[in-house]
């Protein structure tokens, strides 16, 4: 498309520069970006869903839904270019995929209002006196160089410029008669140690001059990290099972300790450095499985807590409790039976299943479609082999309702039916239940069903149960849509930020942006956006 560029809003798409240029503004764009652009501004106002743009803009490449998505994110944000108004470009159509809507026209770049060819000489009477000048400029220097070769005398490296200027003007006195002066010389020479003495003086400065402190880390002594790791083999399956266990183990600490705990998974950085840091690693040796927890203290960097337990199908939920209540006793958390209990309600009882539901967290915290129907058809499996089990059911209503929000451009139709169904009968065992605790993540299914349905006033009951027990990211963004119901959007920023900073991650924004119904993060929660968004120097850098 040579020559032919796009005005979008007040952008100009200069394709064959890879660039966008505004109003005093110039930025480079990747290539990846501006093929996308352009196949948008083609055909703008269109809808297009991923699978058609990974065959018109990648040329149907092996190319994942998540690099689409990421896609449009940074074209969003270098589109944005960190400004605050109310301008849109490109929105998401739920259920359908996503459009350019900004005002789009074709033009020619020599119409383009802020690119500017650059000047260019070809006169061939120019090149003519360009090259007799040359000779002319050869014919002196040789000129001079041997006049000059009469007239040498010792300069110093920094003044030899000034040494050549004043060897012209000498080369004009020894024409009118005149000889140099060996005073003059040595005024040079004088001036030269002059140089050299401000030089040094300089360096001396610069090298013993004191640099201002600055803090680039806060340390959280009451912030866990968890991370997960696969065994040294590279087994995924084993990365799956550390993955479900760390989450378990993040939970249980959130239940009954005062500390807050995050997970390490995203390159997003907070500026905050936690405190201490959980290892967990699922390792395969000589055909057995074992349990690696690791705690580690970021202040003294020594490891004040490490364990393995050997780890098998039937004693799972045994391993499971056991490291639990270990790593609470190294990190000076108290935890009561009847505490621990309560932390292992609602966990499967069959044989298999809970193993299932471990590798089953693992895929439904991921923004992959592929993965995450792997994560739902797990679930799926349980709730078959135990229909009466509500925590499970309540983890398959949650998945189902996430794997909506992460994909708006789908149809779900089968979804929303199972959605209604499990809906009804969540609301209809809790009315008829007489169990005095329930797991946290029943009350937070029961918050979302009443927030679905308008019901503010049992979603807050609700979430203020859930939150009795425990904090967690998925509570935190019921709290920011409850809020956002209520109109109270400083309330909604708050919450959707505690989120994020509980799980960092790209799926905790998508989860607040679409969870429910649709909420600007822009508006709502600036620092979630600024952190998915960074600033144009960011971006380019």
């Amino acid at each position: 498309m040579v020559g032919i560029c796009f005005q979008i809003n007040d952008w100009t798409l200069v394709i064959e520069e890879n660039k966008l240029y505004r109003q005093d503004r110039e930025v480079s764009v990747e290539p990846r970006l501006i093929n996308l652009l352009r196949f948008l501004a083609q055909h703008s106002g269109e809808v297009f869903c991923r699978d058609e743009l990974i065959k018109h803009v990648w040329d149907g490449a092996f190319v994942t839904d998540q690099v689409v998505t990421q896609s449009i994110f940074e074209l969003r944000k270098v589109l944005r270019d960190g400004r605050l108004d109310n301008t849109r470009y490109l929105v998401t159509v739920p259920k359908r995929g996503y459009k350019l809507v900004a005002e789009t026209k074709q033009i020619r770049l020599e119409d383009t209002p802020y690119w500017k060819p650059c000047d260019t000489f070809t006169s061939t009477e120019a090149d003519e006196n360009q090259n007799h000048n040359v000779e002319l400029n050869t014919e002196e220097q040789e000129k001079e160089q041997d006049e000059t070769a009469q007239l040498s005398f010792p300069a110093g490296p920094l003044t030899r410029a000034v040494t050549n200027i004043s060897n012209q003007v000498s080369n004009e006195k020894k024409k009118q008669g005149e000889s140099f002066s060996f005073l003059h010389r040595w005024k040079l020479l004088a001036f030269d140690f002059f140089l050299v003495g401000v030089l040094i003086a300089v360096i001396f400065s610069v090298t013993y001059q004191q640099t201002t402190t600055h803090i680039t880390k806060a340390v959280d002594t009451d912030l866990i990290e968890f991370t997960y790791h696969a065994s040294r083999n590279s087994n995924n399956e084993t990365e799956y099972l550390a993955d479900g266990i760390s989450q378990k183990l993040m939970a249980d600490l959130a239940s009954v300790g005062h500390y807050r705990v995050q997970l390490n998974k995203t390159a997003f950085t907070t500026g905050i450095l936690p405190g201490k840091a959980v290892n967990v690693r699922v390792e395969e040796q000589q055909n057995k499985t074992y349990l690696d927890v690791e705690y580690r203290s970021n202040i003294s960097n020594r490891v004040l807590f490490s364990r393995q337990y050997l780890m098998t199908n039937a004693n799972l939920e045994h391993v499971l409790r056991q490291s639990s209540q270990d790593l609470m006793r190294a990190l000076g958390v108290q935890a009561s039976e009847q505490d621990m209990n309560r932390l292992m309600l609602g966990l499967p009882k069959e044989h298999g299943l809970l193993e299932m539901l471990v590798r089953a967290n693992h895929f439904i915290n991921q923004t992959d479609q592929k993965n995450f129907e792997k994560g739902i058809d797990l679930l799926e499996n349980i709730a078959l082999a135990e229909p009466n089990n509500d925590y499970v059911l309540s983890e398959l209503y949650i998945a189902y309702n996430a794997y909506s929000a992460l994909n708006p451009e789908l149809e779900l139709d089968e979804n929303t039916a199972k959605i209604e169904k499990l809906s009804q009968d969540l609301q209809a065992r809790y009315a008829l239940s007489d169990v005095g605790v329930l797991p946290s993540r029943i009350y937070e299914a029961l918050a979302m069903i009443a927030i679905k349905q308008d019901n503010k006033e049992d979603a807050r009951a609700y979430l203020n149960l859930a939150f009795k027990n425990r904090e967690s990211a998925f509570s935190y963004i019921l709290e920011g849509k409850l809020a956002e119901l209520d109109g109270d959007l400083d309330q909604a920023g708050e919450s959707y930020s505690k989120a994020f900073f509980m799980d960092t991650s790209l799926e905790t924004y998508m989860l607040a942006e679409n969870l429910a119904f649709y909420s600007d993060l822009e508006t709502v929660a600036y620092f979630m956006y600024r952190a998915v968004n960074p600033s144009e120097v960011r971006l380019m850098g």
